[in-house]
């Protein structure tokens, strides 16, 4: 377990100073965090290069490091050139000099592209991105995220990001997300090895929306819930990892339907997967 930090996306924690964050973080039993990098958190995107190396070295204090950027990207083309919009030369700048290794995105689908249409379409995007993940040394982590116009499952991860070296445009699984494609954590994960950056452990199960009895045609939705009780074991996933030897970030994106009980779950979640890792919590 020595060779993985184990991260805990900020998300549910906007209103504290980011030293009352990083003491928390500390406290619930990480060593990492992945920063929300949106308005209305402790260190806003306005802020630049210069707010990402401040909210390194603010959290590093505590003996916390950044280990990824929650953000987006866009390219846009105008006659044949592509250009970053949202996340700008200055964000991979940024986290080049503060030491965070991964920017991480959900990829969405454009709906009136076909399937392959959008793979190509993705991989013209991404092509635009790439030089500036060699220059700045950070990689852009492309998350799976459930739903009928996302990069919804492993599979489909591999076949857009097969051609890239990871160092630059890798993959994070996601073990909510994969659980709930119906995919086996092992050979998911199996499928994504050689273009993994990182590691998401989520976990949720689909839940009925709507009686049977008052609808024609069901609804379901994602229930997030603790790590033991998703559709995505856990213990396969960690188990894998470990016959692998994997050493890269393990976060935690705290994310449970039941809000109000959030910290709770994430204390319970982090213990519990430091012990499938083998170390104490």
């Amino acid at each position: 377990m020595g060779d993985n930090r184990f991260s805990v996306f900020t998300k549910p924690w906007k209103t504290q100073s980011l030293d009352a964050l990083g003491e928390l973080v500390r406290d619930m039993g990480f060593d990492a965090v992945e920063y929300p990098f949106r308005d209305g958190y402790q260190v806003p995107p306005s802020e630049g290069r210069k707010g990402i190396v401040n909210l390194a070295k603010g959290l590093e204090k505590h003996g916390v490091k950044v280990t990824s950027l929650a953000s987006g990207i866009d390219v846009r083309f105008s006659g044949g050139k592509g250009e970053m919009a949202g996340v700008t030369e200055e964000v991979f700048q940024g986290c080049g000099e503060a030491g965070i290794p991964v920017i991480r995105v959900c990829q969405g689908y454009n709906r009136e592209l076909g399937f392959h249409e959008n793979m190509d379409d993705l991989r013209r995007r991404y092509d635009v991105v790439l030089p500036f993940c060699q220059k700045y040394g950070v990689t852009l982590g492309v998350q799976m995220h459930y739903g009928q116009a996302e990069l919804a499952c492993s599979w489909d991860s591999y076949i857009l990001l097969k051609d890239y070296d990871p160092k630059y445009i890798g993959a994070v699984w996601d073990a909510g997300h994969s659980g709930l494609a119906g995919e086996g954590p092992r050979y998911a994960l199996d499928c994504l090895w050689n273009n993994l950056c990182m590691v998401n452990f989520k976990a949720a199960y689909w839940k009925r929306e709507n009686p049977a009895a008052l609808a024609d045609e069901a609804r379901w939705g994602a229930s997030w819930v603790t790590g033991r009780h998703g559709m995505g074991s856990w213990k396969a996933a960690v188990d894998y990892l470990k016959e692998r030897g994997y050493k890269g970030t393990v976060c935690l994106p705290a994310e449970y339907s039941d809000e109000p009980n959030v910290e709770k779950y994430t204390r319970e979640d982090v213990k519990y997967i430091k012990e499938l890792f083998g170390g104490k919590a």
